[in-house]
């Protein structure tokens, strides 16, 4: 559109200088088709930088559309970890105040192996997580690193009620049940999950 008018304005300007009735009416219209030539090209461009400008917003909401739905999924991951976390603390802790003449073996084992069922189960859902398509390659990054995180966590997770499950086979005896239990708590528990650095990066990066 700018070139036709530009070579329309050119041809203008030669016919006025040959059939202008003077140089200062010449230099009139010249300057006219100048303030012309030069709104065209700002409107033009004005437009044309809206347009991109639209079409990036509706790009960048798209991403944080697709970003959004996959956090909330892997929130609910998370929930489910932390129950079973939670859960495992819960059996533990409860058995600090039995006695002996209490203690069912059979059935503290089998509350360990349920709960190992379900960890296995988690584990193998975060295992299968992976970054959503449609986001720009530095967010993805980020979400890997969060998902290489998690699956470290859990793996961390189910290996400590696993061990705890094994060592809660029957026949056990109490005290030393307790003690083994409470160094494998000790020893095999996950350090905290903190991607709380990487989602905010995320976030900042969608303009969420």
């Amino acid at each position: 559109m700018i070139y036709l008018i530009l070579i329309a304005a050119v041809v203008t300007l030669a016919l006025l200088y040959k059939f202008a009735p003077s140089r200062k009416i010449f230099i009139i219209i010249c300057a006219v088709l100048l303030v012309v030539f030069a709104t065209s090209i700002f409107i033009s461009e004005h437009n044309r930088q809206e347009k991109l400008s639209r079409a990036q917003i509706e790009k960048l909401l798209e991403r944080q559309k697709i970003f959004g739905n996959w956090y909330a999924a892997y929130q609910k991951d998370i929930d489910r970890l932390d129950r079973n976390w939670q859960s495992y603390h819960n059996i533990i802790d409860g058995l600090k105040s039995v006695d002996a003449q209490n203690f069912n073996a059979e059935a503290f084992h089998m509350r360990l192996l349920d709960l190992e069922l379900d960890s296995i189960e988690e584990q193998l859902k975060i295992h299968m997580l992976a970054a959503p398509s449609g986001i720009d390659e530095e967010s993805r990054e980020l979400v890997e690193l969060v998902i290489r995180k998690t699956q470290k966590y859990v793996d961390a997770q189910t290996k400590t009620i696993s061990l705890s499950e094994k060592a809660s086979i029957p026949p056990v005896e109490l005290e030393s049940l307790k003690a083994r239990l409470q160094d494998i708590m000790i020893r095999e528990s996950p350090e905290g999950l903190f991607t709380a650095q990487e989602i905010s990066a995320i976030r900042s990066a969608l303009g969420d």
